[in-house]
């Protein structure tokens, strides 16, 4: 079964804007982190945020202080001022289109006007809208309640930016009917707008929708009402656990698109589970869509080009000159060529110019073709196409024009020919090959003879950021569509690329074992590790394998397409899993500890985090160590930051050394003068609530050292 996924699907804009400052936040280390409700509509994501260290709270009140993340629905001024009063750190993820439509709704109101928000009252986004007006706004979800609004002189109307424009655009000509002066500020999102028009246009096209997202998630269910209005099967899901094979029994092609809150591997992981739920061909459908043309698609068709396809069947039915004798053929060659419209005849190149190309075709005179008659896609320059000298096939457009020029098109031949071939591969399945021309929007245009289309999805077995790369490769792919009648050419070059790879991975999962050491190629980066290429299998390299020494991000160790080597530490076999590690390549650090920091030794150090019982020092990269809070001077300490501060270089001296249990025990006071005071402190500053993993002899130690 073929699956589509729509041109503009997954994390918007502002979405991954709240993920990068909210990941970023959970690697610096700056004490307990909370996000003010869900960061996104997504519980997977939530999930995947709450190990990264990030707790999803409803209030304020009660809870130790630390940084709280905005999410990126916002919240009104008045919480936003509490939160910033009660001393907590604040960053804000609030979605910049969220942000301009407060600033809207709050300027209206100071201007004098009533404002109405268009959106679903119940979403935190209209709740955070309506704060910024001091609670005045008045909100409508539909035409329906604009109407039974009071008359008012003045309105100022404001959208949630999930709403569909067609909702809006209904409530803002109720409000023009019924009130006074009326202000209309459009906040909806242009990638909501996007998003919504791409998965009604595939939704019209295939059998069956799924739109994946959060069962919360607003802008995911308007894309299934959406999508459901087209009369098209719809089915609204979290995860591909979710997905049920009988939606897909007897269907051909399905459709795919998620929600603004829908992260790529969710997203990825659902289109594979939908390719596997049926195996079926695509050839009963091109013959289908070959047969039955609609009027609809025979207006898409110019005059010209109706003319082109008639000379086409016409050059199919007739051969050039296959029963003429050599005597006569010879005897053509010397006499001038007699030339009609719709002729498929050969040439030579004599001349290029800046935009047109002379050709001798055995006629009166040269013809000529245009630029744009050279290849089915654009060029900047003719000799990207031809050189001098070159024979090439050529159709007639014109004998002679206006001027006695004759008209040449080389794109109209290789046409004819190029479809020919494009059937035969595409009922055979084999490849085709071609050049990639340039970058349009959704993918590659590929110079088959005919323009091809190849959606960025379908270009490599992953996501690739840059499609630019391509442009002038020449690539092979396999047909997934095709339609003659409609000029219509799919392909996916990810279809070769899988089977290769599938190919590779039975192989490389038959022979790996754990504990071997193998080569490979970093494919994939992500918040949790990286995805690492060993021939045929992406094994997981997870960021605490990684490195010896703490890392908050696999890239500030690793890049796309590095070449390492790692230890097998797992196989499973029955789910195609594989488990990595890199650090165990390299030598670990604690190995000799006691011989390179003796005890009593005093040795320089990095303070690289400081909690509320201490202080965590590095001695050199994977190695850490605690300073307690009563060995960091000999006066009392309420906070370590009183005394010292992170990024701070120290000496310290060696107490004790757990190789074993990799701890090292440490002290600030007995390595030199006591240090004074940072920062003055109010006397009744309490230390934070501990939370951190520690033992009894962190805390006690102390008491039972020897004075």
């Amino acid at each position: 079964m073929e699956v589509r996924v729509a041109a503009k699907a997954g994390f918007c804009f502002g979405v991954r804007r709240a993920i990068d400052l909210a990941t970023k936040t959970a690697g610096e280390d700056r004490g307990p982190i909370y996000s003010l409700g869900p960061l996104i509509h997504n519980p997977q994501v939530v999930e995947l945020l709450t190990r990264e260290g990030i707790n999803v709270i409803d209030a304020i009140e009660g809870v130790e202080l630390g940084t709280i993340i905005i999410r990126s629905h916002g919240v009104g001024p008045d919480l936003l001022e509490a939160v910033h009063n009660s001393g907590f750190t604040v960053v804000d993820a609030t979605c910049p289109f969220v942000q301009r439509a407060q600033i809207l709704a709050h300027d209206l109101t100071a201007d004098g006007y009533n404002v109405v928000v268009v959106g679903d009252r119940k979403h935190p986004e209209v709740k955070g809208i309506v704060g910024w007006t001091n609670g005045q706004a008045l909100v409508v979800e539909d035409p329906v309640e604009a109407s039974q609004l009071p008359r008012f002189d003045k309105v100022g109307v404001v959208a949630q930016t999930t709403q569909p424009h067609s909702n809006f655009e209904a409530v803002v000509e109720v409000l023009k009917s019924g009130t006074g002066e009326v202000a209309v500020s459009n906040t909806i999102c242009n990638a909501v707008v996007e998003r919504q028009k791409a998965a009604l246009d595939l939704a019209r096209e295939v059998e069956i929708m799924v739109v994946v997202g959060g069962a919360e998630s607003a802008n995911t269910q308007k894309l299934t009402k959406l999508c459901q209005q087209t009369g098209t099967p719809t089915y609204h899901i979290e995860t591909s656990s979710q997905l049920d094979p009988e939606w897909f029994r007897g269907l051909r092609v399905a459709g795919l698109t998620a929600g603004a809150s829908t992260p790529d591997w969710i997203i990825e992981e659902v289109e594979r589970r939908m390719s596997e739920m049926e195996e079926t061909t695509n050839q009963e459908e091109m013959v289908n869509q070959e047969e039955t043309v609609t009027p609809e698609e025979a207006v898409e068709t110019s005059p010209e080009e109706a003319v082109v396809e008639e000379k086409e069947v016409a050059s199919e039915e007739t051969t050039v000159d296959e029963e003429t004798t050599s005597d006569e053929q010879e005897l053509q060659q010397t006499q001038v060529r007699s030339l009609h419209s719709g002729d498929v005849i050969r040439g030579v190149v004599v001349q290029i110019n800046q935009d047109e190309v002379l050709v001798d075709v055995g006629a009166k005179s040269e013809g000529v073709i245009s630029q744009r008659e050279l290849s089915c896609c654009d060029v900047n320059n003719p000799t990207e196409i031809v050189q001098v000298g070159d024979e090439i096939d050529v159709w007639v457009v014109k004998a002679e024009d206006n001027e006695g020029r004759i008209i040449l098109s080389k794109n109209r031949a290789d046409a004819v020919k190029s479809w020919e071939l494009l059937d035969e591969a595409f009922k055979d399945e084999q490849p085709v090959s071609g050049k990639v021309r340039e970058v349009v929007k959704g993918g590659l245009l590929v110079d088959l003879g005919v323009r091809a289309f190849m959606p960025a999805s379908q270009v490599e077995r992953g996501f690739v950021e840059d499609l630019s790369q391509y442009v002038g490769l020449e690539i092979s792919a396999k047909i997934i569509e095709l339609n003659r009648g409609r000029k219509k050419v799919i392909l996916s070059r990810r279809a070769l690329l899988e089977a290769e790879y599938a190919g590779k991975r039975t192989e490389t999962l038959a022979t790996i074992q754990e504990g071997e050491t193998v080569k490979g190629f970093v494919r994939r980066l992500t918040q949790f590790g990286t995805f690492v290429d060993i021939g045929g299998v992406d094994g997981l390299l997870h960021i605490s394998e990684i490195s010896w020494h703490r890392i908050s991000h696999p890239s500030e160790a690793l890049k796309v397409g590095d070449e390492i080597e790692v230890l097998i530490l797992r196989v499973d076999r029955e789910h195609e899993k594989v488990s990595l590690s890199l650090k165990q390549m390299l030598p670990n650090p604690w190995d000799n500890i006691g011989d390179r920091y003796p005890v009593d030794d005093i040795v320089p150090a990095k303070v690289v985090r400081l909690v509320p019982f201490g202080a965590f020092v590095e001695l050199e990269p994977g190695v850490e160590g605690l300073v307690h809070i009563s060995h960091l001077a000999n006066h009392h300490v309420a906070k370590p930051e009183d005394v010292i501060q992170e990024g701070q270089e120290i000496n310290v001296k060696v107490l004790s050394i757990d190789q074993e249990g990799k701890r090292i025990r440490l002290s600030l006071r007995e390595a030199g003068p006591a240090p004074e005071p940072r920062f003055d402190k109010p006397e009744d500053s309490q230390p934070a609530e501990d939370t951190g993993n520690v033992t009894l002899g962190d805390q006690f130690g102390h008491l039972f050292e020897k004075k």
